[in-house]
């Protein structure tokens, strides 16, 4: 995770939940029912809520689905990085 972290410039906590499969998530996320596609990621604010839930991958390939992704990604990290 580190590398990952450094070479994306990511400030913010991460937590990998491991290998893909129901199996492998539920044991690591038990509190999460039904994990339906990967990769899932869970976004948490300061205080431990979950604020939004993004299942699925869109590349670049994907288009305009991917400018879309981008640029609701970076609004939401955005603003819960932003909150003291």
């Amino acid at each position: 995770m580190t590398a990952l972290k450094t070479n994306l410039g990511i400030k913010y906590e991460i937590l990998f939940a491991g290998q893909s499969g129901t199996e492998f998530a539920s044991k690591a996320l038990p509190q999460i029912n039904g994990i339906a596609s990967f990769p899932t990621t869970i976004f948490i604010d300061r205080k431990g809520n979950v604020r939004k839930i993004h299942s699925g991958f869109s590349g670049p390939a994907t288009g305009k689905f991917y400018e879309e992704f981008k640029t609701e990604f970076n609004a939401l990290i955005d603003e819960l990085a932003a909150k003291k």
